[in-house]
């Protein structure tokens, strides 16, 4: 997801890679607060009476994958049930094929799509199971490719846009992640506004949700060999000839980090306020700035790689490990602009 910067006509452009190792603690400076932001956001782990309880899903599908994420709203009249999926799936059939953009290979081979439910992504008991759009590409000589999966599931939002007088005629998705062709997925969404009255736009992550993730994923335990956290800083507009900075934690750094600012560990605690996660940052960029001699707390993340996912500032997530928890949470920010911290367990 790290694109290469382009490079420049008269400074080269380049990269700048450091790994940290651990060192001792340091006093963190103060940071600027977060503005429009929650204060805190509740933790939720199952207790161990009710854990034998809990039903196993696979969510090996997920994994390893380049998802798009889109903010989606309410669909009129979507049904969840087999009959209507055979139904949306010949429509869509109809929009690969009848689209000017033709994703036909060379070899004549023909798409189809297919509508099916994802179980283990309900947020709320009352939500509509998650569902998942996946188009194939048949080949000529024989088999079958997956050329696009689109995942449409609830998250945790707080109060439903719809009136409670017309609920029963919409089905709320919140967000939509995609992974395959562009054009194709501009396809898939151009026909759900079409046939369902809803509107689709791109989501993105800014600064502090980036922070907030950094802090909620890269301190959760994700096995011994688990991948180093990332933090990569944005220099465009800053310096000429250097576009991002890329600062390497091991991950046994976080954890150890953040028991010694907190004095437990994460999955101990019940609700993450945001001085947690002031605190914590801070002290990573207190370190980097101790030895590169760079103020990082006035710099911009740009993405943020932990050992449960990768996450682009650009809306962009590769979850690379599983998780506790499958559910997202997305809260409202303003101009209606969504902030989803996917795959941390938050409630």
């Amino acid at each position: 997801m790290t694109e290469t910067p382009q490079n420049s006509s008269t400074v080269p452009s380049k990269i700048l890679h450091v790994y940290t190792p651990f060192s001792a603690r340091r006093r963190t400076p103060g940071t600027a607060p977060y503005s429009q932001r929650q204060k805190n956001r509740k933790l939720t782990a199952p207790s161990n009476e009710s854990f034998e309880s809990v039903e196993i899903f696979d969510y090996s599908g997920l994994l390893k994958k380049t998802w798009r994420l889109y903010s989606l709203s309410p669909l009129y009249n979507f049904k969840v049930n087999a009959q209507s999926f055979k139904k949306y799936a010949r429509s869509l059939d109809a929009s690969l094929t009848e689209d000017k953009c033709s994703f036909a290979s060379s070899n004549g081979g023909s798409e189809r799509s297919s509508f099916t439910v994802y179980k283990g992504l309900k947020f709320n008991a009352d939500d509509p199971e998650a569902v998942q759009i996946q188009v194939t590409e048949k080949r000529n000589g024989g088999g079958s490719t997956i050329v696009l999966n689109a995942l449409m599931f609830c998250v945790d939002i707080g109060d439903h846009p719809v009136p409670a007088a017309h609920k029963a005629h919409f089905t709320y998705y919140p967000v939509i992640m995609i992974t395959g062709n562009k054009l194709r997925s501009n396809v898939v969404l151009n026909w759900l506004e079409r046939h369902f009255d809803c509107h689709t736009s791109p989501l993105t992550f800014s600064n502090n949700d980036l922070r907030w993730i950094l802090a909620c994923c890269s301190t959760r335990d994700a096995g011994h060999k688990a991948a180093p956290v990332l933090l990569q800083y944005s220099l465009q507009n800053v310096c000429e000839g250097i576009k991002t900075i890329d600062c390497r934690f091991e991950s046994t750094f976080c954890r150890e980090l953040w028991q010694r600012i907190q004095n437990t560990s994460l999955s101990a605690l019940t609700t993450l306020k945001e001085d947690d996660v002031e605190t914590f940052v801070g002290a990573l960029e207190s370190h980097l700035e101790y030895t590169m001699h760079i103020v990082f707390s006035k710099l911009t993340l740009s993405e943020v790689g932990t050992p449960i996912a990768y996450v682009s500032s650009q809306g962009k997530i590769k979850i690379r490990n599983y998780f506790c928890n499958p559910h997202a949470c997305c809260s409202q920010g303003p101009g209606v602009k969504y902030t989803v911290e996917t795959m941390c367990g938050f409630k």
